[in-house]
């Protein structure tokens, strides 16, 4: 596992310099491991990334840092790599999301600033990534895991093909359902996919939509046998590969460049936000409740 970084005392959650720093430090230092597993083809220009955090790749400090490491390292060291498979060891699941246990009591604990500063740096180096990175949903993809899947530039899932093929995943941001709300970049994210209206009604419910619903609502671009996704992923990966990638990279960017430099001008303010609302009693509370709730499950 990766080195924990000292948890000095920080005067308060606002400090975002200070997170900041201190997650270039923590990168810097840290090593993959195991987190995050890739895989280069540099004769068909296509990398592989595989998620690989048991037992459902929930999103620590740790493994926030890991993908984006693995990102940067495959976009610089790989210049001839233009396509990216983005993957899970577990095919029932691609990530439950967050890591819920990194926002338990964080009066007391000083890492959550630098939690939240990993997680929207993995968002801005996967969507703004020079990479056509394709989405290959074997199984659920709930909460933030819907936000990987969203950050990437083509979607695959697999639909229920029978009683063979396990059971069917589901896809959407959740965050309602056990207490939280979407940040608002990600929230803005589900709307410049699926359009206001319906994204509003998925935002306020939290709700999980079947690969039929999600095709439906363009929240992913095609659906596939379970035996298939990974094949038909590369297939997709290796066609977008083809495309020169000056032109490909301008056209990306002139959909996704607003959205991304809205963050980055506006990542104190939301730090700022995201830890006094984690830190709010009421939520506090209610995220426990659901975290024991599966334990009873």
């Amino acid at each position: 596992m990766i080195t924990m970084i000292q948890r000095s005392h920080i005067p308060s959650c606002t400090t975002f310099r200070w997170a900041t720093m201190k997650y270039r430090q923590f990168t810097n230092e840290a090593k993959n491991d195991d987190l995050v597993r890739t895989r280069v083809e540099e004769g068909s220009k296509v990398a592989t990334l595989i998620l690989n955090r048991p037992p459902v790749n929930s999103l620590s400090l740790e493994m926030c840092a890991a993908i984006s490491k693995s990102i940067k390292s495959i976009e610089t060291k790989h210049p001839k790599v233009q396509a990216l498979v983005l993957t899970s060891s577990n095919p029932s699941i691609l990530s439950a999301g967050l890591d819920l246990t990194e926002f338990l009591d964080p009066k007391l604990q000083q890492r959550l600033p630098l939690f939240w500063n990993s997680f929207q740096q993995l968002f801005l180096d996967l969507y703004g990534s020079r990479l056509a990175v394709i989405g290959a949903i074997e199984g659920h993809a709930p909460a933030a895991g819907c936000m990987l899947a969203m950050a990437c530039d083509y979607r695959i899932m697999a639909f229920d093909g029978g009683s063979d093929s396990g059971p069917v995943g589901r896809i959407g941001l959740n965050e309602a359902k056990f207490g939280i709300a979407a940040p608002p970049w990600l929230g803005s994210l589900m709307i410049r996919t699926i359009g206001f209206r319906k994204a509003e009604e998925a935002l306020s419910l939290g709700k999980l939509y079947s690969p039929n619903e999600a095709l439906q609502l363009g929240l992913v671009d095609r659906l596939v046998g379970k035996d298939s996704v990974l094949d038909t992923s590369y297939e997709v990966a290796t066609h977008w590969a083809k495309i020169p990638p000056q032109a490909r990279v301008a056209s990306k960017m002139l959909a996704r460049k607003e959205h991304l430099d809205d963050l980055m001008s506006k990542r104190e303010q939301d730090t700022e936000y995201a830890c006094n609302f984690i830190r709010n009693d009421a939520v506090q509370a209610g995220l426990k409740a659901y975290l024991e709730s599966l334990k009873n499950k």
